[in-house]
């Protein structure tokens, strides 16, 4: 049988033809997927919850552009993260969410060697490394970039784990502060991860 993304075909067809319980199936099917990717962004239950309700609202009364020939779950994932894109822009004109989201950082940059982000959100996260000194720079990239162990890098650079450990958190202290001073920047990072996470649950 035919089936667009995870869904049956069925499914959206019945949705598309006002089908309530078609409606359900799909809140069961991609609720609890959708509230964990939200909850890594908003890092707020209430939040996550208002923007669901709002999301599947949207699948609702926009049922009928649903094209079946393409993949429901991308379209699904992508009206979820507009969504909470525009709660993220809204939070950070309030000034309550950019210190929280910056502190997980190091997660972003783990990314960047898979396919992830495109060149132009790849230029803006090296350009904020390189703000970095140098070896404090070549500490991030081996753990943060390439993987590497703090012991492992320890030993290439005759230095020591609590070194590393250091060099890791004061790394993490300057990159925030570079994209909290540049929130235009800092949109685009996020965004991109929040695609990244979403498109991949």
């Amino acid at each position: 049988m035919k089936s667009i993304g995870l869904v049956d075909t069925s499914i959206i067809n019945r949705l598309k033809d006002g089908d309530e319980l078609a409606m359900k199936e799909l809140i069961t099917k991609y609720k609890s997927t959708l509230a964990q990717s939200m909850m890594r962004i908003l890092k707020s239950q209430e939040e996550v919850e208002d923007l669901l309700q709002e999301l599947f609202i949207r699948i609702w009364t926009r049922r009928q552009d649903i094209n079946t020939d393409l993949s429901f779950h991308a379209f699904i994932y992508r009206i979820a993260g507009n969504l909470v894109y525009d709660r993220l822009r809204k939070l950070a004109h309030e000034k309550r969410l950019v210190a929280d989201y910056f502190t997980h950082l190091t997660e972003v940059y783990s990314h960047i060697e898979e396919g992830v982000f495109n060149q132009e959100t790849k230029d803006i996260l090296n350009q904020a490394i390189e703000q970095l000194p140098e070896q404090r720079r070549r500490v991030f990239i081996l753990c943060k970039i390439e993987g590497r162990s703090y012991e492992e890098v320890s030993r290439l650079l005759s230095i020591s784990v609590a070194t590393v450990n250091t060099h890791i958190t004061n790394a993490n202290m300057t990159l925030r502060n570079y994209f909290q001073q540049r929130p235009d920047l800092s949109f685009l990072i996020v965004l991109a991860l929040l695609s990244a996470k979403l498109l991949n649950t």
